[in-house]
């Protein structure tokens, strides 16, 4: 059985970002193939828990464009746990996800 099914990159524009307890969210803008935006929101470690894996208030800006590779919610929403996240800069950050057993990788 294979656990991972629903685990897909998704790229966009990130337009908030929520440095809150007890997880951090942002939220991606994602054109789809009609051109129009679907606002995606994902979930995040503690703030704690990214400050430990290099993460600062400012690693994710609105306007900056990102890859998530997450695990979508079984609801079929627009929300998603991020395992980790490419940078425009080519930098992956570590997401300290619940489902990497938020070890630092």
């Amino acid at each position: 059985l294979n656990v991972h099914v629903n685990r897909i990159p998704i790229g966009g524009v990130v337009t908030k970002v929520e440095w809150t307890n007890p997880h951090a969210h942002f939220y991606i803008d994602v054109t789809g193939p009609s051109g129009t935006a679907v606002n995606w929101q994902f979930e995040l470690a503690s703030p704690n828990g990214l400050v430990r894996r290099g993460w600062t208030r400012t690693s994710l800006k609105p306007g900056d464009a990102v890859t998530v590779d997450a695990f979508l919610a079984r609801d079929g929403s627009h929300y998603a746990n991020a395992v980790t996240v490419k940078l425009s800069d080519g930098r992956k950050v570590f997401a300290g996800s619940s489902v990497d057993g938020g070890a630092a990788q």
